[in-house]
């Protein structure tokens, strides 16, 4: 069968401009990282009272959610005196419900990553016996995958940062989870050295 060189021109073509596009998306996010690195450089030398760091974080959380194209997510602190994680800054179609809601701090995916200390890449939780259904039964809420990375300053984990249910067949890759720690981790030390800085009882 002779083919078309028309339509194999017409085949490489799309491909070319498929790839181009994706290495576009790419360079687009790596700028993003880029930039949200400098904004915590600057917030860390420039951040002094509490009332400053919400909106730090929610700017963090909102570029680890852009970074990995995922709708749903979460910040959550720890809370050392009561073990338990505090949903700080939630995205999504719970954001109602999750601002300020308290999980035990070794409950689910979260509780994981906070024992361990390292990222989690789920992309199927109904097949991953660490997620807990608490949140979803109690909030009518369907998670399906999850990338999960700890908030890790001054040596002690802070916290969590967890993105839920990227579209796509295959949710969530290595990179993606990559980005994510490497932003976590700056995030964490950016908010120890916050604490560092203040004043004490303020």
């Amino acid at each position: 069968m002779v083919m078309n060189p028309v339509a194999i021109m017409q085949r490489e073509n799309a491909r070319l401009q498929d790839e181009n596009e994706r290495l576009k998306a790419e360079v687009r996010n790596l700028r993003d990282f880029v930039q949200v690195l400098n904004d915590l450089s600057t917030a860390s030398t420039t951040i002094t009272s509490d009332e400053e760091l919400l909106p730090l974080l929610e700017r963090i959380f909102q570029k680890a959610l852009g970074l990995l194209n995922a709708p749903d997510g979460s910040l959550l602190l720890l809370d050392d005196e009561t073990n338990e994680l505090v949903f700080m800054v939630v995205k999504g179609s719970l954001a109602s419900n999750l601002n300020g809601y308290r999980i035990p701090a070794d409950e689910g995916i979260a509780g994981w990553v906070i024992r361990q200390g390292e990222p989690a890449l789920v992309r199927d939780v109904r097949r991953d016996p660490r997620f807990s259904q608490t949140i979803d039964d109690e909030f009518k809420f369907r998670t399906q995958s999850i990338a999960a990375a700890p908030l890790i300053g001054d040596g002690r984990i802070l916290g969590v940062i967890e993105v839920l249910n990227q579209p796509g067949d295959a949710p969530f890759s290595e990179s993606d989870l990559a980005l994510l720690g490497l932003l976590c981790r700056f995030a964490g030390e950016t908010l120890a050295d916050i604490e560092r800085r203040q004043p004490e009882g303020g």
